[in-house]
């Protein structure tokens, strides 16, 4: 390549870096939902009917009870501003009650939604922490997911995804025992399919998360005005530093949903025989 364009084309690799974070999460979602028909199919095939479209949900299960497990954990420590658990469910596979205004029960001609588990609790009302233990609760699978996963690719490989290096790339630690790969990998897709906040649990987020960034854009743009936080080539260079890092972890999360993807298309063209 000339150098000339090699100069150039470094000028756009950190904004190339922190796009390729945008990339790979969107080819992530197309291939989990790509395993999940498959795994549908598989299971709608073997079963003889719609009990088969639950094999997901059951395949899933150790991501289910992370994801409310999160939950749980959150609401434990906002206890001592009167959060208490009233019931749990870790792993429980029931329609979920869909309601209008005015609570009415909706019925949609739809595929029916589906509940697998659930943390009810109790707190006082109108006080300012017990909206933000709302929010926490509601998006604590993802930081409960992220945490697991860090966990459980140290438990593969023996190194943490932040020792992922491009330049010297070693997928595992020399001396690692291979048979944590028997299970790890797996865990790892169910802990993934199921860290992200459901749509109920974002709509109990929703005041803490405007009042979060609202904090964040002024915090921020006090910052800037007063020369405290200056967008230069350093400060880019430490958002493209940490989106390396980021696509790294969600390439190695693709590889396996590649792999994940070739074993369920070999099954479901053994079970359409």
């Amino acid at each position: 390549m000339d150098p000339t364009q090699t100069e150039q084309l470094k000028l756009y690799e950190p904004w190339l870096i922190i796009a390729g974070v945008f990339v790979l999460f969107i080819l992530l979602r197309v291939t989990r939902k790509g395993l999940r028909r498959r795994v549908d199919e598989i299971g709608y095939r073997l079963l003889r009917g719609d009990r088969g479209l639950m094999f997901w949900f059951w395949l899933n299960a150790p991501g289910v009870i992370v994801h409310e497990l999160s939950h749980a954990i959150i609401v434990l420590l906002f206890k001592p501003f009167g959060f208490r658990i009233s019931s749990i469910s870790l792993f429980r596979i029931k329609p979920q009650v869909q309601r209008g205004p005015g609570g009415r029960v909706v019925k949609s001609g739809g595929r029916q939604s589906l509940q697998l588990g659930e943390v009810q609790y109790i707190r006082p009302q109108g006080r300012f922490m017990s909206h933000v233990g709302d929010g926490m609760s509601a998006i604590a699978p993802l930081f409960g997911g992220i945490a697991m996963l860090l966990l459980l690719y140290w438990v593969a490989t023996g190194y943490s995804l932040w020792d992922l290096n491009i330049q010297h790339l070693q997928l595992f630690r020399p001396g690692w025992p291979w048979w944590t790969l028997i299970f790890a990998p797996y865990l790892i897709l169910t802990v993934t399919s199921e860290f992200w906040p459901s749509r109920q649990d974002w709509r109990g987020a929703r005041w803490f998360l405007l009042g979060l960034i609202i904090v964040v854009v002024a915090v921020g743009m006090f910052l800037w005005v007063f020369k405290y936080l200056v967008f230069n080539d350093a400060l880019l260079q430490l958002v493209s530093a940490i989106a390396l890092h980021i696509d790294l972890a969600l390439a190695v999360l693709l590889a396996l949903d590649i792999l994940f993807l070739l074993i369920a298309e070999l099954l479901l063209q053994l079970v359409r025989r």
